[in-house]
């Protein structure tokens, strides 16, 4: 399976808007783009707990998948854990600062 696939399926898993992009370097560099405006509307707030809201955590955890992808040509090990009902917007940037860092 090839990148655009395996991002086509992560992100139609999500229901994220990227999906329809014709392309995976469309796909990253908007997820990039998206990645960057949230870090800059967040560099002069304090990182405290409930300060994240779902979207901003999902913007995060798209461009983080999709970077992992890029380097490593395959998806997380630990993918599922963004679909858990009980995950909270700080854990899911927790896990995409693992991917990033990878």
């Amino acid at each position: 399976m090839n990148d655009i696939t395996k991002a086509r399926y992560f992100l139609t898993q999500r229901g994220s808007d990227l999906k329809h992009l014709e392309s995976f370097a469309l796909m990253l560099a908007s997820a990039e783009t998206k990645y960057r405006e949230v870090r800059l509307r967040k560099s002069r707030q304090i990182d405290l707990p409930g300060t994240w809201d779902g979207h901003e955590a999902d913007y995060i955890v798209d461009f983080s998948v999709l970077r992992y992808l890029k380097r490593h040509n395959q998806l997380p090990k630990n993918i599922s854990d963004v679909f858990k009902p009980e995950i909270t917007p700080e854990e899911k940037i927790a896990l995409a600062r693992t991917w990033i860092e990878t």
